[in-house]
């Protein structure tokens, strides 16, 4: 008469390899990142103006609560 041994389900979710998944993400991020922003340079046109003068005072208004 063979012996069986009750096997317990065993219900938890093996995280090993979504960490190892993780990892090679972050690598494959941190080393396409820096490739990613290089770029063109773009020469922005110059102001021509000059600047405004102002020489009236400006003028401040204030609301109190008296009675």
């Amino acid at each position: 008469m063979p012996r069986y041994s009750k096997k317990e389900i065993f219900s938890t979710v093996n995280m090993i390899p979504y960490i190892d998944v993780m990892l090679v993400l972050l690598i494959i991020f941190m080393v396409a990142t820096p490739l990613h922003n290089m770029g063109l340079t773009v020469h922005l046109p110059k102001a021509s103006a000059e600047k405004i003068q102002i020489t009236s005072k400006p003028v401040v208004f204030s609301i109190t609560d008296e009675k």
